[in-house]
């Protein structure tokens, strides 16, 4: 939540939205692919038979966004919300999926996990709440490339309804993300994807996911049951069989990792819900600073084209005088936003208890005791 002089200084800063038309334009991104338009979500009246449903893995992104809005400002505070973002989208996108009703478990993963049917990865080319631009790759169990893509967004006002930050947490399940089409779209390209693929590649698929879950655990005692084929991806060999001992504590093994995989995602979720209202305001009062800038920009043109030079040089320092208090106004949001979600980074890198370091950290460190607690059980020895 927003706490009361922070929630007062946003406010106040979107009011003086109308006074900064004359901010400095910001630094745009490079020519980018066509816009996504209106996108409608292909929802299902009913999910999926269950020997069909794929569970679905959405990777932390990773970031290569530079822009910083053309402001020189300590470059700390924007590779923070940088990183936030890489945390905060994956959830956009997650939700989406299961919206759709069209698949199995939806996660978000800090790391590539052996037991899901179907990965997908992002990266973050550009975000600055009026574009957003992302690199999409997903890879099925098999080694299978389902998608590899660029998408880009445009948001506009009509995107960031005017709610105060008291009123906003009750409307946050209203409010569509800014950017929604493209996380739709996204949505859709997977699933047309996955409707490429006959009923029994799928069922292979969630063999292929349990078998790459059992060979993590124990290489020597399920390797030889996938190989790959002439293209190069994953193929069964054979199955173990039903009554196999191993098989029962592997499935044993898998129910609880999935129950551990389930906690870190309800945190990324938790941590989404922390940071979705200042975040909202956040990309608010960019997108709006960009397009009014955008305005100026073309206004200027307009105007100090067949004026007078004196004319000409009183608007240059207007731009100038209004771009400095724009700075200033900008960068004071920004720090106090990454001021008040750092506790909740903070929560998400130490509530998986026991472990220790970042989420991706402990994540590593599950892994290595599931094989461990397998060694046990199974007799083996420990490394």
């Amino acid at each position: 939540m927003i706490r009361g002089g922070h929630a007062g200084a946003v406010v106040s800063l979107m009011l003086m939205l109308g006074l900064l038309a004359c901010a400095r334009a910001p630094v745009q991104p490079e020519p980018i692919p066509e816009l996504i338009g209106p996108i409608a979500l292909m929802i299902a009246q009913a999910p999926p038979p269950e020997a069909l449903q794929l569970d679905v893995g959405v990777r932390v992104f990773d970031s290569r966004s530079t822009n910083r809005q053309g402001i020189a400002v300590n470059e700390g505070t924007f590779a923070r919300i940088r990183e936030l973002e890489t945390h905060y989208l994956p959830v956009v996108l997650r939700n989406t999926l299961v919206e759709s009703n069209q698949w199995g478990v939806v996660r978000v993963l800090p790391q590539d996990d052996p037991s899901v049917d179907l990965l997908v990865e992002g990266t973050i080319l550009h975000s600055d709440g009026a574009h957003l631009i992302l690199e999409v790759r997903a890879v099925d169990s098999s080694g299978r490339q389902w998608l590899d893509d660029t998408y880009t967004g445009r948001a506009h006002a009509i995107h960031y309804p005017d709610v105060m930050p008291g009123d906003q947490a009750q409307v946050n399940e209203v409010i569509k993300d800014p950017f929604q089409d493209l996380h739709s779209q996204i949505a859709n390209d997977l699933l047309l994807a996955k409707m490429a693929l006959s009923p029994q590649k799928l069922r292979n698929l969630r063999e292929i996911s349990a078998l790459n879950h059992a060979r993590d655990l124990s290489p020597e005692a399920f390797g030889g049951m996938l190989a790959s084929d002439a293209e190069g991806h994953l193929a069964l060999q054979r199955l173990p069989a039903t009554n196999d001992p191993m098989v029962t504590r592997v499935q044993s093994m898998l129910e609880r990792h999935h129950t551990f995989i389930d906690t870190v995602d309800s945190y990324y979720e938790a941590l989404y819900l922390d940071v979705k209202t200042l975040y909202d305001l956040w990309r608010h009062y960019s997108n709006d600073q960009i397009t009014a800038a955008e305005q100026e920009q073309r206004r200027a043109r307009n105007s100090d084209q067949g004026s007078d030079s004196f004319g000409a040089l009183r608007n240059a320092y207007n731009r100038y005088k209004w771009a400095k208090i724009f700075e200033q106004e900008f960068v004071g949001l920004a720090s106090g936003f990454v001021s008040e979600t750092a506790p909740a980074i903070l929560e998400l890198s130490e509530r998986v208890h026991g472990l220790t370091g970042s989420v991706e950290e402990q994540y590593a460190q599950w892994r290595r005791l599931l094989r461990a607690i397998y060694d046990i059980e199974t007799g083996g020895v420990l490394p």
